[in-house]
């Protein structure tokens, strides 16, 4: 087993000895899973159904087993013990043989003979089942070969097309009271069991049922590992040419439904196109619509302004007439205080009243001229006064 190298044979990688154990146990590499769970995963009740695994798949594992059981069988190696148990994968889905504890070296593959049934039991060939008594071999098996390997592959490669453990080949046939078993050859059983094998693969694929026929067979008549390694490259082709078919046709309806995807898109975008240029057109026509009546606004705002500006002006002028009011209305206090001064001091003093008059005399007259400045200004702001108004009740009907 140490000298075995191949990429379908378990690699083996020394032996350890663990405290409180007088045997050794055997290193070898770690792998992902075995077939047996690949195909029927250990679920807890109730469980749920089988994984769906690609036929191109089951094929390339068979493909590795076939590679790896010819790399034996060049090598005088029989297994003896080939199930899905003892194919095992790695993350990459690489199938590799292993478990070669019963695996006997036949000089040129020469018939021996079996002193026990090595594998188990629904594996195993019929000739490897069934004792021949006799004067000289009572109680020993028959002569076996390579074709043991071969039987075992055949019902490996069944379980994995078909996904369901050959159970069937260890139960009993009744009659139909289910009392009295029927005895039938293991031949038979398998033979019955490939209907199973047929209706998973729907009719197709009719090369992949030749191989597992041929492996069961009758052991004279089963095909050598590389007959059965040539069949299976040719079925796995048409596996393949099937898959590659199934997926050009699906690509086609792929395109077939972008293509009338894209036209409904492209029918959308010219309706939604057609849309937004009326729409366009409708913003347009309101845009106008509205620059015009900015434009009216602004212009009424410019009239606005006008006038207001107008008016502004006479009420900073009316402003100023108020001031020079309000000035002389303070001149003319200042005059009367001056002349109540000046009674006062005429009062107080008589005497002075006739030296004054002429003083007095003059500034009556000065008094005079500007009451007379006052009622002019008066009489300007009166009139300016109305004037207001009349600008004031023409802005007011604009």
């Amino acid at each position: 087993m140490s000298t075995l190298r191949h990429p379908n044979i378990v690699q083996f990688l020394g032996v350890a000895f663990f405290p409180g154990s007088r045997l050794p146990a055997i290193v070898m590499e770690r792998l992902l899973t075995s077939l047996h769970d690949l195909l029927e995963p250990q679920r807890p009740p109730p469980r749920s159904s089988k994984p769906f695994i690609p036929l191109s798949l089951k094929c390339s594992i068979l493909h590795d087993v076939a590679c790896g059981l010819a790399y034996l069988h060049e090598r005088s190696v029989v297994h003896r013990d080939l199930t899905a148990n003892n194919v095992l994968l790695n993350s990459g889905m690489v199938a590799k043989i292993a478990d070669l504890g019963v695996a006997r070296i036949l000089p040129d593959l020469a018939p021996a003979t079996l002193t026990f049934a090595p594998g188990a039991s629904v594996y195993m060939p019929p000739e490897a089942l069934e004792s021949k008594p006799g004067e000289e071999n009572e109680g020993r098996m028959s002569k076996y070969d390579a074709s043991i390997d071969i039987f075992s592959f055949g019902v490996v490669a069944m379980f994995t097309i078909s996904q369901t453990f050959p159970y069937k080949l260890l139960a009993p046939t009744y009659t139909k009271d289910g009392e009295n078993p029927v005895g039938r050859s293991e031949l038979e059983r398998r033979q019955e069991y490939m209907t199973i094998v047929n209706s998973q693969l729907e009719g197709k694929h009719p090369l992949l049922v030749e191989i597992i026929e041929k492996c069961l067979d009758f052991p004279g008549k089963r095909p050598d590992v590389k007959k059965v390694l040539d069949l299976l490259v040719e079925a796995r082709k048409e596996v393949q040419d099937e898959q590659i078919s199934k997926n050009k046709l699906d690509l086609v309806q792929a395109l077939r439904e972008a293509h009338i995807s894209h036209q409904e898109n492209e029918n959308q975008l010219q309706s939604s196109l057609k849309e937004q240029e009326a729409l366009k057109e409708k913003n347009e026509k309101s845009l106008e619509t509205i620059r015009e009546k900015r434009q009216q606004i602004l212009e009424e705002n410019q009239l606005v302004q006008n006038k207001d500006r107008e008016l502004t002006e006479t009420l900073e002028k009316l402003r100023q007439k108020e001031e020079q009011l309000q000035t002389s209305e303070r001149e003319k206090q200042r005059v009367q205080q001056q002349l109540t001064r000046k009674e006062a001091e005429l009062t107080r003093n008589e005497a002075e009243v006739t030296r004054k008059e002429a003083e007095l005399t003059r500034m009556e007259a000065e008094l005079t001229r500007a009451e007379e400045t006052i009622r002019r200004e008066q009489q300007q702001i009166q009139e300016m006064r109305q004037r207001v108004s009349l600008v004031c009740g023409v802005v007011c009907c604009d």
